[in-house]
């Protein structure tokens, strides 16, 4: 009997099974090099500044090396391949062809883009990200509903008001991936819940019960479940974002000079 190397729960179908390696993003969207993973401990020096170092500097961490880009054992075969044979190819286009934009058209960090894409499968991208999200959170959040939309490939039965996802387009110094975290709001006692996956080209934020007065960084591209599997467009996206990550702090979406003013803020309320 062949030995299991890998046993777990799939968290797609949610069965016990021989789990296969996952890129996340996919292999072919900028993520062949290899990307170093760090610790909880290491990463929270970067939370600290305790030792004079800026969020962004990770410079001498410790972390484990992968050496064929980001990822890990999500997902038992079935359905790696049959998402991988849906939904990828779809994403790996919208990033290669997001990379050639953004680099033929010189873009500044800061700005907002409104620009359209021809030929697109709108369901096959949203598909493609919200298989990433439950890959690196929990069973597909435990929504079974969520789960056949996802193992469905024709399934339009998106949940939008349970879930926002919302994209943007992102510089190439730093990534981050986070599960699901909650975000307290001092000012009026709201909880944003959110997960993230931002690798170039773009970056996605997913809310769940998204607060209706928070406003999200971002272009909302829920609408995408309107239009079934094959139907295939001409996709405008309007006012997108071009940010730049500089920190692991979830849902921080700061300059560097926004994170130098506030580190010098914070020194002068301690003075």
């Amino acid at each position: 009997m062949r030995a299991v190397k890998h046993p777990g729960y799939c968290k797609l179908c949610g069965q016990f099974k021989e789990l296969t390696f996952e890129h996340v993003p996919p292999k072919k969207a900028f993520n062949s090099s290899a990307v170093r993973v760090f610790p909880f401990d290491e990463v929270i020096k970067l939370y600290t500044c305790s030792d004079g170092r800026m969020p962004w500097d990770i410079s001498g961490l410790k972390g484990k090396i992968q050496q064929k880009g980001g990822g890990n054992y999500y997902l038992c075969r079935e359905c790696n391949n049959d998402t991988g044979s849906w939904y990828i190819e779809e994403y790996t286009t919208l990033a290669n062809t997001l990379n050639q934009m953004i680099r033929s058209n010189s873009l500044i960090k800061g700005n907002a883009y409104s620009f359209k894409i021809l030929q697109m499968h709108p369901l096959r991208i949203l598909k493609a990200v919200m298989t990433m999200f439950c890959d690196i959170n929990h069973n597909c959040f435990g929504d079974d509903s969520l789960r056949q939309f996802l193992l469905q490939k024709e399934s339009q039965n998106f949940d939008a008001n349970k879930y926002s996802v919302y994209m943007f387009l992102t510089s190439p110094n730093m990534s981050r991936l986070n599960g699901i975290m909650a975000q307290y709001n001092l000012k009026d006692g709201s909880t944003v819940l959110a997960s993230e996956i931002i690798v170039y080209p773009m970056g996605f934020a997913l809310y769940i019960n998204k607060p209706e007065n928070f406003k999200p960084i971002g272009l909302c591209i829920n609408d995408f479940c309107k239009f079934s599997y094959n139907h295939k467009c001409e996709v405008g996206f309007t006012n997108i974002p071009y940010i730049e990550i500089n920190s692991q702090f979830p849902l921080d979406y700061r300059t560097k000079e926004q994170i130098l003013s506030a580190i010098e803020d914070s020194k002068s309320e301690e003075a």
